[in-house]
Formats: C-alpha cells, sequence, structure tokens
C-alpha cells in the first residue's frame, strides 16, 4: 500500500511539473519538428556578464524545420551560471530558452516604455521600484532600490530553480537588448 501510494505521490509532482511547463510559440516549433537547423546571428546579440562569471546571451535565430522546408524566427536566451563548486573550480550550467515572435512587441514596449526612460531614475533612500516582463518561458526584472540598478533574467522551466542572472554593472547595456528585438521584428 505504501508503494502504491509513493507512484501515486510522484505521478502527481510529475504531472503538475510538467503542466507548469509553458512554451514559447519557438520551442513549440522545435519540438514538432523531426531535423531542425537553429541560425544564430552572432553579430545581432546582446550579451551580460555577472562579475561571477556568469553570462546570458540574446540572440535573434532562424529556426529551420528541414523535414518541412518551414522557418521561424524567435529570440534565444542562453544562460551559462554557476551551479556548483568541486575544489577551487565552479560547476557551470547551459540552459536555453526561447521568446516567440508574437511576444517580441510586447517585449519591446515594456524595455522602451518602463526600462530604457528610469535607466537613470534613482527613487530616493529606502525606496524600490520594480519593473517585470513576463513570457511563456522567462521573466525579465529592472530593479531600482535606491539609487542601484539590477537586471535580472530568469528562465522559467530550468533545472535549477534558485539560479538565475543577474547584473548591477552591466545595467547599462539593456538598450542592446531592445536593439536585437528590433532586429528581430524587422525581419518579419
Amino acid at each position: 500500500m505504501k508503494r502504491f501510494l509513493l507512484l501515486i505521490s510522484l505521478c502527481t509532482v510529475i504531472q503538475n511539473f510538467a503542466q507548469e511547463k509553458s512554451l514559447s510559440s519557438a520551442s513549440e516549433f522545435i519540438e514538432r519538428s523531426s531535423y531542425v537547423q537553429i541560425n544564430m546571428d552572432e553579430n545581432e546579440k546582446a550579451t551580460f556578464k555577472s562579475g561571477f562569471g556568469e553570462t546570458v546571451d540574446f540572440y535573434s535565430a532562424e529556426i529551420i524545420d528541414l523535414k518541412k522546408n518551414e522557418k521561424m524566427i524567435g529570440l534565444t536566451i542562453e544562460s551559462l551560471f554557476i551551479i556548483g563548486q568541486q575544489g577551487m573550480s565552479n560547476i557551470q550550467a547551459k540552459e536555453t530558452a526561447w521568446v516567440g515572435i508574437e511576444e517580441i512587441g510586447d517585449m519591446i514596449t515594456w524595455l522602451e516604455n518602463y526600462v530604457i526612460p528610469n535607466l537613470q531614475q534613482a527613487v530616493g533612500k529606502k525606496k524600490t521600484i520594480k519593473y517585470i516582463f513576463n513570457s511563456k518561458e522567462i521573466m525579465l526584472k529592472f530593479e531600482v532600490y535606491d539609487n542601484k540598478q539590477i537586471f535580472s533574467v530568469i528562465l522559467n522551466n530550468t533545472n535549477y530553480h534558485d539560479k538565475y542572472f543577474w547584473t548591477e554593472a552591466r545595467v547599462k547595456d539593456i538598450p542592446k537588448v531592445l536593439e536585437v528585438l528590433k532586429f528581430l521584428q524587422a525581419k518579419k
């Protein structure tokens, strides 16, 4: 009886996890395709590096179903973060998330209307303002604490839920993400 209850509990946990996973149209396209080619443009990317050696890259991408000869474009977010240490060496994990083309317009609006106008803004002592953008596979946060600013990139479907990318020093590079998004939108 205990084994049966354990099995039922395990199935419920797995089912709940599977239901919570939300995929972008780009991820769905990749999962549906038998043979996939992904072309990421190194010339059109925004890279953020943290002081800990973690990075996150925003790439414009062309995704091709080679079998059906169908194409679509999307935004690839590749995050490399530290998940532990072994001796003096860091153990890193690399994960990828996608933003579908239908979400790009909202992301541009969020950056243009709420984040970039506030890059030079101080909110005052003991005050905080947070601007959050949610898509199916990522969450972006721009936070202003007193005079400090933090930009965070959180992957929703990660295997490491307590790990995400954030930076204070590279906040000034946020407009580069906007450039990549506008490049993608022009490809539509």
